[in-house]
């Protein structure tokens, strides 16, 4: 199944600075990783561009980073980059919708700096192209898009077990599952939370993982058209909602990468 992006309205030449956040959150490569934690919490970013002194783009960090540096016995003192990673893809401010949509199928990157001239001007997301497509019947079911069969957890795991399948697997979202009913989810945001909760002592990574993922989990049914999917994860600021049926059994994950890979 495909989705023709002219017909939602959208011109594939259409300069993507266009869609871009802009005056986007960043770090400097000599900030701490705490400090840079902090600021991923507060703004609630996933991902953060990492500037040298002259403003340079240098590197990019992800949640996912930061967790796999946690479970590395990093020391959280120590400069971001020594744990950022330098192969950034870049856009820049000129290229097209059409051209970065290719950037984001053949990447797998949820996200890209814009620079013009080498110097940051905006961040371009996943979700900020979802964004756009919020207004749109689509006539297609949430489970011809969907990733079926997705990789899930057991709730009684512990939450140090679940931050190494997550990063293991470089999956941001976990579905819990027990007896094939959906349960909650565990996220990337979730596991980092608890870690700054706990001042990242592994102690206190022990319990399960059912102690703090989300009970009142967002997800969609399979047979709902794909624009509900869609509004629903604008609406809560989502980048994804398990698949389920009518008995609550999970039957699959549908994310902004699922979606972006069926638009032509």
């Amino acid at each position: 199944m495909s989705i023709d992006l002219s017909l939602l309205g959208l011109d594939k030449e259409q300069k993507i600075i266009q869609f871009s956040e802009l005056n986007p959150t960043y770090c400097f490569e000599n900030e701490t990783i705490n400090k840079v934690v902090d600021k991923i919490m507060e703004k609630g970013h996933r991902r953060l561009p990492v500037l040298s002194k002259d403003k340079k783009v240098v590197g990019i960090i992800t949640t996912m980073d930061i967790l796999g540096a946690f479970l590395r016995r990093e020391n959280f003192s120590e400069p971001i980059s020594t744990i950022m990673n330098r192969e950034v893809i870049f856009c820049d401010a000129n290229e097209t919708l059409g051209y970065v949509l290719m950037k984001f199928k053949f990447s797998r990157r949820g996200g890209f700096p814009i620079t013009k001239n080498g110097k940051l001007v905006g961040m371009i997301s996943e979700r900020d192209i979802i964004k756009r497509l919020i207004s749109f019947n689509f006539g297609i079911r949430v489970e011809e898009v969907m990733t079926k069969k997705p990789f899930f957890i057991n709730p009684d795991i512990s939450v140090l077990d679940a931050i190494k399948s997550m990063v293991n697997t470089h999956y941001r979202r976990l579905p819990l599952v027990k007896d094939r009913k959906l349960v909650g989810i565990f996220t990337s945001a979730d596991a980092l939370s608890y870690l700054k909760e706990n001042d990242f002592n592994f102690s206190t990574l022990l319990v399960p993982v059912s102690t703090i993922f989300v009970k009142s989990v967002y997800y969609i049914e399979r047979d709902k058209d794909l624009s509900e999917a869609i509004k629903e994860m604008v609406v809560r600021d989502v980048g994804g909602l398990p698949v389920v049926d009518e008995d609550k059994n999970l039957e699959g994950i549908i994310t902004e990468r699922d979606i972006l890979e069926e638009i032509i």
